[in-house]
């Protein structure tokens, strides 16, 4: 895994679904792993003065799936930002009900009007939310990140592929030690 010298200061970090409802998910990095990191990685963007902006799923699109109808809407509580990750006032929390952050929010627009080129992408689960959230943001021009020691998914062989196959193809991987360092 090559390292990255710099990011630019028009980089800004995606938190995916890092939630309570999600939290059980964290299987392949465990959540008393995953959570300091993402801390850690918040807590840097926000010291080096760059966007960070939090999306949780709030239920499902619309369209039935193999496992039932769409349209569900989570109960209360399960979009609530897990044990020590908060957002300050100007960092936003968008819901969704689709599988990629910018799937019915205002995400892209709002990073258009910052003059975002590169993005970030960490939390949960790396093959839907992780996966979908960075697989959107190439499609969109944005030069893509993911922290591979910051995703978590319940299955291992699927976590495996993404962070193996998939998110080297969508832009480059790296830990969080290392994008840490090239803030």
């Amino acid at each position: 895994m090559p390292v990255i010298e710099r990011l630019p200061p028009t980089t800004a970090l995606i938190v995916v679904d890092v939630q309570t409802g999600t939290l059980p998910n964290a299987r392949t990095v465990p959540a008393d792993d995953l959570l300091p990191r993402v801390k850690q990685l918040i807590d840097a963007f926000r010291r080096s003065d760059r966007d960070v902006s939090f999306v949780v799923s709030s239920g499902t699109a619309a369209g039935a799936t193999e496992y039932g109808p769409g349209g569900r809407v989570w109960p209360e509580g399960f979009a609530d930002l897990a044990p020590g990750i908060e957002n300050r006032d100007d960092e936003p929390v968008y819901p969704r009900a689709g599988w990629s952050a910018f799937a019915g929010t205002p995400l892209a627009r709002d990073f258009s009007m910052q003059q975002i080129t590169d993005v970030v992408v960490v939390g949960l689960a790396t093959t839907f939310g992780v996966e979908s959230t960075a697989r959107a943001a190439a499609d969109l021009g944005f030069n893509v990140t993911v922290v591979v020691d910051a995703v978590s998914d319940p299955d291992p062989a699927g976590h495996e592929r993404s962070v193996t196959r998939v998110f080297p193809a969508l832009g480059r991987v790296t830990t969080t030690q290392d994008l840490v360092g090239a803030l």
